[in-house]
This record gives structure tokens, C-alpha cells and sequence, in this order.
């Protein structure tokens, strides 16, 4: 029996930081929030504001899943926000869908070439 392989990863966010890191109530706190994170992101620490990724492989077929507006570090990892917030089981879902869509498409490859006398 195949294993799924799962693949993390990470990559700057493009969302903007102004008024999506926090939503303290305390408007200094969350400045705060943004300047930390826009100085990581000056020093080139991409996991500073990222989107985290997670890809579940099954020989040729991928399911993925996604998650934006991350900010990784000492205190919280790479693994803790994949399995905070259920990634990798999200990418084995989208991977089930692949696969089932896949069994539809040679289905329907099979019933045509069934209809040609092939």
C-alpha cells in the first residue's frame, strides 16, 4: 500500500499587513503588531507574514490546502500552524476529490472508447 507524502512549506504573504495582523481593540497594540512584523519582513524573515501550504502526494495525484496571513517563529513553528489549524488533513481531502474526480474522468474515458468499438 502507498504512503501519502505530505509537503510543508511557506512563502511571503502578498495580503497586506495594515489592519489583518490583529484585532486588539487597542489600536497601539496593533501598530505595534504590523511594525514587528514589517521589520522581520525588511530583514528578508519571510515567515514573518506568510502563507503556509501543505501538499498531500499520492504518486502522480496532489491535494493541497492553504493558509494566509501567518506568522511564524520561535513561538509558534511551521508544524504548530499546520496542525493548529488541520492543513494537513484539509490537503488529504483535496486529494480524495482529486482522486475522485480522476476515477470519473477514466470512467468516462472508458465509456467512450467502449462507444468507438475499441
Amino acid at each position: 500500500m502507498k504512503t501519502v507524502i505530505y509537503t510543508h512549506s511557506y512563502e511571503q504573504d502578498d495580503c497586506s499587513l495594515t489592519g489583518n495582523v490583529m484585532a486588539s481593540g487597542d489600536d497601539a497594540a496593533d501598530r505595534a503588531a504590523e511594525n514587528e512584523i514589517a521589520e522581520r519582513l525588511n530583514r528578508g524573515d519571510d515567515s514573518a507574514w506568510c502563507c503556509v501550504k501543505v501538499v498531500a502526494s499520492l504518486g502522480d495525484f496532489r491535494g493541497s490546502a492553504c493558509l494566509g496571513s501567518c506568522t511564524l517563529g520561535d513561538g509558534y513553528t511551521l508544524e504548530q500552524c499546520i496542525e493548529d489549524h488541520g492543513l494537513e488533513h484539509e490537503a488529504l481531502e483535496d486529494l480524495r476529490r482529486e482522486l475522485a474526480l480522476a476515477v470519473q474522468a477514466g470512467e468516462q474515458a472508458a465509456a467512450l472508447l467502449q462507444e468507438l468499438g475499441e
